[in-house]
């Protein structure tokens, strides 16, 4: 993933996914605010064919499976939301 926001909170998603997560590499922007074909070329390739860029695909590859994880039957994302209502009808 390559992150280049154009507008409103989509900056903050960035440094998100870039900065915390290291999920995507970050686009240059020129000064006007886009990002060039050369940019984006010299990313894609980082992407592709750098350590970094494998370093990338494999964190995305691990979030993607703790994700399908939390989401199946069993799993933290259907667990806890019930437990919470559980804990309401309790009260």
């Amino acid at each position: 993933m390559v992150a280049w926001p154009p507008y409103a909170e989509q900056r903050l998603n960035r440094v998100l996914l870039v900065k915390e997560m290291k999920l995507a590499l970050w686009m240059n922007e020129s000064e006007s605010g886009f990002v060039t074909a050369e940019e984006v070329e010299k990313q894609v390739t980082e992407l592709m064919d750098s350590e970094e860029g494998k370093a990338v695909r494999d964190r995305v590859k691990a979030a993607s499976e703790a994700t399908r994880e939390a989401m199946s039957e069993g799993g933290s994302s259907r667990v806890a939301p019930a437990k919470l209502v559980e804990s309401w009808k309790q009260s």
